[in-house]
């Protein structure tokens, strides 16, 4: 959740595995829910720091369906207030009131999800929390509005210590359906607006920040994520090489662009999709190698049909066989 610099939206991979965690405890099979949502296939075992925020959003359109609303939101409330907002309290900790600190969400989310943008606007006397997103006609933007309002609820009622609920509530979209659900029957609720939007009332701006040791995780690591388009998707990709052989179209579609948008943003750092993906090749099959494995495996993993075509890829990038490689290893 920070500025434009950031050119893919993320979430990062603590988190998605709390929820695949949290929703594989209630009974959903936690390798159909990886592979459904376009998660890497070992993200448990994942040293990532961040995964794509569209397959979250897949993870949570998935999980709804399987659960029923109601189930659904209160399971997922219950992961943001136990397990996943204290991650980000100790940012809130050095501001005396809740408006001071909503001042300045920008910069407190600014590791914790790059690329969402999340502002806190004063107008007209009235001061909204808001997220906005890329909106589309999918069904699954709807859930990603309930996600970020249910994370908004859940966060404000930490910070005031109170079980609190907004009275207005602003969407992009225009199905209310499922934030109807989270809301009280006397709130207002505003479709086709320009964000998804709380509004946060004057007394609950003024209370004083109280966070006890009790409700603050562990103090994490902050990770500086890539300002380079080229970069993130590099990063973002790697997880997936080691068991899928990965197409322009599906890469598109993972980080949410077309693959008209996908090559013109590469293209303007003088990259392309091929280049990325043999270098991911490259690296992997580099960390394979150093784990032990045979060629035909690190091969077949990496979606290569015939060895040597392995072979001729891993000599384009690096100059050398993988044979002469794996020899200099072992020297």
């Amino acid at each position: 959740m920070t500025s434009s610099h950031y050119q893919v939206p993320v979430i990062q991979t603590n988190y998605a595995k709390i929820l695949v965690q949290v929703f594989s405890d209630y009974g959903l099979d936690l390798h159909l829910l990886l592979k459904d949502s376009g998660l890497p296939p070992d993200l448990i075992e994942s040293e990532s720091d961040f995964v794509p925020s569209e397959s979250i959003k897949r993870l949570i359109y998935l999980t709804s369906a399987q659960l029923g609303v109601s189930r659904f939101t209160d399971i997922l409330g219950l992961a943001f207030r136990r397990r996943i907002i204290p991650n980000v309290l100790h940012q809130f900790t050095e501001f005396e009131t809740i408006g001071d600190a909503l001042k300045q969400i920008n910069s407190i989310f600014a590791y914790d999800s790059p690329g969402s943008k999340v502002e806190f606007i004063q107008e007209h006397g009235q001061s909204w929390f808001c997220r906005t997103a890329p909106e589309d006609n999918s069904p699954m933007f709807q859930w990603g509005e309930a996600f970020a309002i249910t994370y908004i609820i859940e966060l404000i009622t930490i910070l005031s210590q109170s079980p609190w609920l907004p009275n207005k509530v602003r969407l992009q979209g225009h199905d209310i359906d499922v934030v109807k659900t989270l809301v009280p029957s006397s709130c207002q609720l505003f479709v086709d607006q320009s964000s998804t939007a709380v509004l946060i009332p004057e007394e609950i701006l003024q209370l004083p920040i109280r966070l006890t040791s009790k409700e603050l995780s562990a103090k994490p690591t902050l990770i500086e994520w890539h300002t380079s388009f080229t970069d993130s998707v590099y990063e973002l990709l790697k997880p997936y090489m080691k068991e899928q052989d990965l197409s322009l179209e599906e890469a598109a579609e993972l980080l949410n662009f077309s693959v008209r948008t996908f090559q013109r943003k590469l293209k303007n750092e003088n990259t392309t999709y091929r280049k990325i993906k043999e270098n991911l090749m490259f690296s992997v099959a580099c960390e394979l190698m150093e784990e032990g494995h045979t060629l035909t495996y690190i091969s077949s993993q990496l979606g290569y049909t015939n060895i040597s075509h392995f072979s001729r890829a891993f000599k384009r990038v690096s100059g050398l066989t993988p044979k002469i490689y794996q020899r200099s290893i072992s020297a």
